[in-house]
C-alpha cells in the first residue's frame, strides 16, 4: 500500500527547532557530524561525457536515503511531473494540441543549487531554526557546497529549493493563459502565449533567482511543428517515441538474431523494456 502524502506543514522537518529532535529525526548521533561530513563519504568518478558523480556512501548514503524517503512524502504542485506515478511521457502529453509552445531547463541544476539555497528552504519554508537549518545543509551538500549529483535526495531538495520561482514561472504562464509543467529541471509551456518573448521572461526570471539557462536547450516551436518534449514527440493531438528510440528497438531485435544463447535473456529484457515504454509513450500504458 502506498504512503500518503503530506502538506509541506505536515513534514517532520516543519518547525524542526532542536538539535535533538533533528538527531531523532534523521537517527544520526550529532556527536558524529565530522564523521558523516567527511570527504571519504562520498565515490566521484566522471561520466564518458565528463560529468562528475558525487554519490554518497555508507552512512551518508543512509541518511541520504532517510531524508529524500521523508521528502517523497511531501505533496507537491499539480505542475510537477517528475514524481511517484507520473512519467516523463505524461509530461509531454499535457502539451498535445495545436498551439505553440516554448522550452528550456535548469544548466546543472543540482550543483548549482547551493548550500545557502538548501539552507534558505529550511529556514523559510519549512521554518526550522538556523542552526538546524544549518546542519541539515551541510549533511544534504557535497563538501558542504551544492547538492550533490548522484544522491537520492538531490531531485527533490533541489525542488523546493527552487520552488519560489518555478512558482513564479507556473503564475506567469498562467496569467497568460498557457500550461506549464516542470520534470527534474525541464520547464515547458504551451499554449497561445507560448511566443520567444514569454520564453525570454522565464528565462529572466532563472537569472534572477541565480540560475542558468543555456540558448541551445531554449526553444519555442510553431503550433502546426512536431515538438520534443522531455523525449518525446508531441505532433498535434498525438505522441511518439523519436525515431532514434525507434532505431534502438529495431537494433535489439538485429542483435537478438545473432546472438548467442548466452547472450540472449539479457538482450530479451532489454527488448521487452523498450517495447514496454514504447506503450507507455503512445499508449498511457505501461506493457506486462
Amino acid at each position: 500500500m502506498a504512503k500518503a502524502r503530506y502538506p509541506l506543514n505536515q513534514s517532520p522537518f516543519y518547525k524542526l527547532l532542536g538539535k535533538a529532535k533533528l538527531a531523532a529525526t534523521l537517527g544520526v548521533d550529532l556527536r558524529r557530524l565530522d564523521r558523516l561530513l567527511s570527504p571519504k563519504s562520498y565515490h566521484v568518478w566522471e561520466t564518458e561525457k565528463g560529468r562528475e558523480i558525487q554519490q554518497p556512501i555508507g552512512w551518508l548514503a543512509q541518511v541520504h536515503k532517510r531524508i529524500s524517503f521523508l521528502f517523497a512524502r511531501i505533496d507537491l504542485p499539480d505542475y510537477v511531473f517528475s514524481q511517484k506515478g507520473r512519467s516523463y511521457a505524461d509530461n509531454a502529453r499535457q502539451h498535445v494540441g495545436v498551439h505553440p509552445l516554448a522550452k528550456t531547463d535548469i544548466s546543472k541544476f543540482y550543483p548549482s543549487t547551493t548550500r545557502h539555497m538548501v539552507w534558505d528552504m529550511f529556514v523559510t519554508q519549512f521554518l526550522c531554526a538556523e542552526d538546524v537549518a544549518g546542519i541539515l545543509a551541510d549533511i544534504c551538500c557535497y563538501k558542504q557546497q551544492h547538492l550533490p549529483t548522484g544522491s537520492p535526495l538531490s531531485g527533490r531538495i533541489a525542488f523546493f529549493a527552487a520552488r519560489p520561482m518555478f512558482d513564479d514561472i507556473s503564475k506567469l504562464a498562467e496569467e497568460a493563459g498557457n500550461k506549464m509543467t516542470l520534470y527534474v529541471d525541464d520547464v515547458t509551456v504551451s499554449g497561445s502565449q507560448a511566443t520567444k518573448s514569454f520564453l525570454s521572461n522565464v528565462r529572466r526570471i532563472i537569472r534572477r533567482y541565480g540560475l542558468k539557462t543555456k540558448n541551445a536547450k531554449s526553444r519555442t516551436f510553431a503550433s502546426h511543428a512536431s515538438k520534443m518534449v522531455t523525449g518525446v514527440v508531441v505532433t498535434g493531438d498525438k505522441v511518439a517515441l523519436p525515431n532514434s528510440r525507434h532505431k534502438k528497438i529495431w537494433s535489439l531485435k538485429h542483435e537478438i538474431r545473432a546472438a548467442s544463447r548466452r547472450d540472449r535473456p539479457k538482450l530479451l529484457r532489454a527488448l521487452k523494456g523498450r517495447e514496454s515504454e514504447a506503450r507507455t509513450v503512445v499508449n498511457g500504458t505501461r506493457g506486462s
